[in-house]
């Protein structure tokens, strides 16, 4: 019966490293996967920064860059949720200028399906980049 216990309690240990080494495994592939999707989102930040750089909104003093981004599209957001605001003639002119400026940003994406992999290109357009945001 003791050499029983001994045995149950490597069988034990044994799980229980096992259990271990693979969540250590899964939090690496998370970590390696978050990492991937920062860098893709730091991408998009920066192409649409470029885009548009040139186009000022009326409640903000700054043409969008990285320390303003947040706020940016805060405003954007706010904006364009409104919908008195596409009364405004200017208002709709500001979202073509937006529209043509976010139109042909391309992001290169990695979806894993199954055990392969497909990539595909997203192209924006500012209705997608409102979902987006």
């Amino acid at each position: 019966m003791e050499a029983d216990m001994m045995n149950l309690h490597t069988q034990i240990s044994s799980m229980e490293n096992n259990l271990k080494s693979m969540e250590e495994e899964e939090n690496k592939h998370i970590e390696e996967r978050n990492e991937a999707l920062f860098l893709e989102l730091s991408g998009l930040s920066q192409a649409l920064i470029r885009s548009l750089a040139n186009i000022r909104l009326p409640a903000m003093q700054e043409p969008v860059s990285e320390q303003n981004f947040d706020s940016y599209v805060e405003t954007l957001t706010h904006m364009f949720t409104n919908k008195d605001c596409y009364q405004n003639p200017e208002n709709r002119a500001l979202l073509e200028s937006i529209n043509q400026a976010v139109k042909g940003i391309e992001v290169w994406t990695d979806r894993r399906t199954g055990g392969g992999t497909s990539s595909d290109y997203i192209h924006l357009s500012f209705q997608t980049f409102r979902l987006c945001m």
